[in-house]
């Protein structure tokens, strides 16, 4: 929650101007003589008189010593350069702008403010356009320093001022987070400020459009006042509109003071490292609306970090058709109290893919005002695996509806119901205890296109309309004032029943087939199993199969080894004419005759065939589609009845060879030069052969996968140890860092993190420079802290001298669970007794010093049972020390950086490869086989 500063004293001891009166500079201005000026860096002169191309003005003096008038223009030179701070006097009047612009053909003309307070400043001065610019204000060292900087010192409205299509960057402002009773209305690339010295002042006919801006601090786009209270809400039709905003330092785009403001199609992304704030948001305001906007990959360095903030003293704001993705602390939030919180408030038709993970998808409840109304409708949320954050957090001063909204829920995160009604609501995955009481319920798979496969763009969240089937098809409350359509622009009846969820048009499609599946085997109820790849091949249970405790996650399908025991897939998971690799956790009931545990159905026969043969493991493939084809078979494994094994097999088609690996060894290989592509169902509990159903599994299967390429043995070895995540960082190009094992949310790479080119494992690693918030965030809990886990990585650093450099570790609410970490020159293992930043420091450091330029392989562990943590560095144990106090964290996980009073910090200069996360104490043998490179 917000902790707004209390009221700044003014700085300045002159009285507030009057409306229109403009303040002259301490160089006396002249009148304008000229319509349009031209400025050109190249081949102008401050002697000449600036009337024509022929003629232009040079620098920026003669600008800045100029009053100019309702229609002038000043145009400055495509491709030229200007330095310093652009301050031209005058106002224009309505209907009649004065436009700063550009002039000829090339690039854009960039206005460097060298460090200055701002690059273009405009105080007490109304009906400006400035538009089609590079405007730019780096500097050595932050400071109170902003973009295009509107100052309204008057006790008055001014109007018209209109920003548009101008690239913003490296603006280096400064904002001392909530700590500090300023507001960053005068630090951000684009920032109008109004006087504290009266409540009077104001706004009115701002458009700031399709403008881009990139690396500003302390923001973005900030209309307000330096304290942000107490004013009265003067400013009136604004219009944030079309503006990409890409590594905000803290907020995106805020309007305080704002009576009716729109806010509509942004994209705001990789924002919030460097400054607290959230994404957008108001604070006394009236009726604003958000809408179309798309927010992912907001952080905070201190507090909030959401993508959406109703804040305090806000009445009417609505967030609609907004497009939330992969923000850790979640999606809107509520600020702040009760008697200084947010009043009326709307959310609809908005989606959101796995925000919420360091926090909750709708956390600070708390902010909703008393004697109020706060209305969530008709969204969709979806929470992956290892998302467990909360859907709802905090308690409401005034009762939160809840009605028609899907809950998609993979993690393990709850609710909180307090002061909460639920309505018509369809809640699907995982299901706390705390899951709200609802009396129309529902809990059948929502059937969307393609969950969890959003990307980049609004139209990306098209994988959340509903197939044919839905149970939210039509299944939805009349809400009143519904806002008339839905996020893809489908009208809503006022009458009718909605659909549940965002979308409300007719069944779609489902997703065309593509290769590669993997079912987690999680449902513990009905008969149908999802793909989490994308959908395309979700499976059912035959009558003969039912479900069971799982060995990854909850469940598992239970096979009796009966001819209607098994689960069927109607579509082919992979081609088998070339490489894939299959894969399953079994354990076995009996150990007699052949079981097949996962396949592909041929016309007369399967191509492979995973299984138990003879009493032990077997990976097996046939030449072709016929009884009498040939075959070959790589065998291993001593089973037992009633324990867990992992089973991969391999077909690599470049090398031509079979692999099969128990438990993430593998056995053998051998040569096969003849794959055929199957085309029949896929099967889990059976095969196919002479063109009957065979082989029919007597046991449990879990997390079975198809994948359609030949698995390393790395990977197979991780699969097979049960790693809760695999990031190898190969990706070699673009911001995606992947978990090949598909069990938790890839992660994305942040600041100056690029691809080194090379590493110790496979071929490619990160490579950090040690500079803030460079690091990559997984935006969910890849392992669980509060039990045993194993983190390891390898590293080479640039560096082992001055800050700790953290290689891994969880985000908690203000500290992290543990760092792994370069500390005074030695790799560490440290952990923390609570989540404060006063908690007792446990930790295990190595013998030796580090040195630059080598590879190391570190890792550490918590065992729960011996309650000690241990530190590896190349596989050999450097010491343990008893740790008694886990918690668990269900933040966001960081490669390159650890967590501290609420903010990144510890940041890596070196490379990372190879960094396996598991929810378990590895043997001594398993940690060498990882160390062995």
């Amino acid at each position: 929650m917000r902790r707004w500063p209390r009221r700044l004293m003014a700085a300045l001891g002159s009285a507030a101007a009057t409306l229109g009166l403009v303040l002259v500079p301490s160089t006396a201005a002249h009148a304008a003589t000229c319509t349009t000026y031209y400025i050109s860096s190249s081949s102008g002169s401050d002697s000449n008189d600036g009337c024509s191309t022929s003629t232009p003005w040079k620098t920026l003096t003669n600008v800045n010593s100029t009053t100019f008038t309702a229609g002038n223009q000043i145009l400055f030179q495509s491709g030229g350069s200007w330095t310093g701070e652009l301050q031209p006097q005058g106002s224009g009047a309505s209907g009649n702008q004065i436009v700063v612009s550009s002039y000829g053909s090339g690039a854009a003309p960039i206005l460097n403010g060298g460090g200055a307070a701002a690059t273009i400043y405009l105080k007490d001065q109304q009906y400006w356009t400035i538009q089609n610019l590079e405007i730019t204000n780096p500097a050595a060292s932050a400071a109170l320093r902003s973009g295009i900087q509107l100052e309204n010192d008057t006790t008055g409205i001014l109007a018209g001022i209109h920003i548009l299509n101008n690239n913003i960057h490296d603006v280096k402002g400064y904002w001392a987070n909530v700590q500090n009773p300023v507001q960053p209305s005068q630090s951000s690339g684009i920032a109008f400020d109004v006087t504290d010295n009266n409540t009077t002042s104001g706004w009115d006919d701002v458009q700031i459009s399709n403008n881009t801006l990139t690396h500003d601090d302390a923001g973005g786009i900030y209309i307000g006042s330096l304290v942000g209270l107490n004013h009265n809400i003067n400013t009136t039709s604004v219009v944030i509109d079309g503006n990409t905003l890409t590594d905000m330092g803290g907020n995106d785009i805020v309007c305080v003071f704002c009576a009716s403001p729109v806010i509509q199609n942004n994209v705001a992304t990789d924002n919030g490292y460097r400054y607290s704030g959230a994404g957008l948001w108001n604070g006394w305001t009236t009726n604003a609306v958000f809408q179309n906007n798309e927010v992912s990959r907001q952080y905070r360095n201190f507090v909030d970090g959401q993508a959406f903030d109703i804040d305090n003293n806000n009445t009417g704001t609505v967030i609609q058709y907004n497009w939330s993705h992969d923000n850790p602390f979640g999606f809107t939030e509520w600020c702040c109290r009760s008697g200084f919180g947010a009043k009326t408030s709307v959310i609809r038709y908005n989606i959101s893919q796995n925000d919420g993970a360091s926090n909750a998808v709708f956390p600070g409840m708390g902010g909703v005002d008393s004697s109020t109304t706060a209305q969530v409708y008709n969204n969709t949320i979806y929470m992956g695996e290892g998302d467990n954050g909360g859907v709802t957090g905090g308690t409401p001063n005034s009762t939160v509806a809840f009605s028609n909204n899907i809950v998609y829920k993979l993690g393990t995160g709850g609710y909180s119901t307090t002061r909460t009604t639920w309505t018509h609501n369809l809640f699907y995955g995982n299901h706390p205890a705390s899951e709200p009481a609802d009396s129309a319920k529902i809990t059948a798979d929502p059937l969307f296109v393609n969950p969890g496969a959003g990307g980049t763009g609004r139209s990306s969240a098209a994988v959340y309309k509903l197939r044919s089937g839905s149970p939210a098809l039509g299944a939805g409350a009349v809400v009143s004032g519904n806002g008339g359509q839905d996020y893809f622009g489908n009208s809503v009846s006022a009458t009718a029943a909605p659909n549940i969820g965002a979308y409300n048009g007719p069944a779609v499609s489902g997703p065309t087939a593509h290769a590669g599946a993997y079912w987690p085997l999680e449902e513990g109820s009905g008969t149908a199993t999802a793909d989490l790849t994308g959908g395309a091949n979700n499976g059912t249970l035959q009558a003969g199969a039912s479900w069971t405790t799982g060995k990854v996650g909850s469940g598992a399908v239970s096979l009796t080894g009966a001819s209607n025991s098994w689960v069927d897939v109607p579509t082919p998971a992979v081609d088998t004419s070339g490489s894939y690799t299959v894969s399953a956790w079994v354990k076995p009931n009996s150990l007699t005759g052949n079981q097949t545990y996962a396949s592909i159905d041929g016309t007369t026969i399967s191509p492979f065939y995973l299984q138990l043969s003879g009493g032990t493991f077997a990976f097996t493939v046939r030449s072709s589609d016929s009884t009498g084809a040939t075959f070959k078979q790589v065998t291993g494994g001593s089973p037992a009845v009633g324990t867990w094994y992992h089973l991969t097999g391999v077909y690599d088609n470049s090398a031509h060879t079979i692999a099969l690996y128990v438990n993430g060894q593998l056995q053998g290989t051998t040569a096969f030069s003849s794959p055929w592509k199957a085309t029949g169902h896929t099967t889990i509990g059976r095969a196919k052969w002479n063109g009957a159903n065979v082989d029919f599994a007597n046991g449990a299967i879990d997390d079975v996968r198809m994948i359609p390429r030949a698995m390393t043995a790395r990977e197979a070895y991780a699969l097979g140890t049960g790693a809760a995540g695999y990031y190898q960082l190969d990706e070699g190009s673009g911001h995606t860092v992947t978990n090949v094992l598909g069990n938790t949310d890839d992660g994305y790479t942040e600041g100056n993190a690029t691809w080194a080119g090379s590493g110790k494992i496979g071929s490619d690693s990160l490579s950090f420079d040690g500079t803030a918030v460079t690091m990559a965030v997984i935006p969910s809990s890849v392992i669980d802290t509060g039990q045993s886990y194993t983190v390891g990585a390898w590293v080479k650093l640039n560096s082992v001298s001055g800050n700790n450099q953290t290689f891994a570790s969880l985000v908690g609410g203000k500290v992290s669970p543990f760092y792994l970490q370069l500390s005074g020159g030695k790799f560490t293992f440290v952990t923390r007794a609570s989540d404060a930043n006063a908690s007792t420091a446990t930790s295990v450091t190595a013998g030796s010093a580090a040195t630059t330029g080598t590879w190391y392989h570190v890792l550490g562990v918590y065992d729960s049972s011996a309650q000690t943590i241990s530190l590896y560095v190349n596989g050999t144990l450097q010491g343990s020390t008893s740790f008694t106090s886990p918690w668990k964290t269900n933040g966001a996980t960081l490669i390159g950086a650890g967590t501290y009073n609420q903010g990144p910090v510890d940041f890596t200069n070196g490379q990372i490869d190879d960094v396996h996360f598991y929810n378990r104490v590895l043997s001594t043998a398993e940690i060498q086989s990882l160390a062995a490179g």
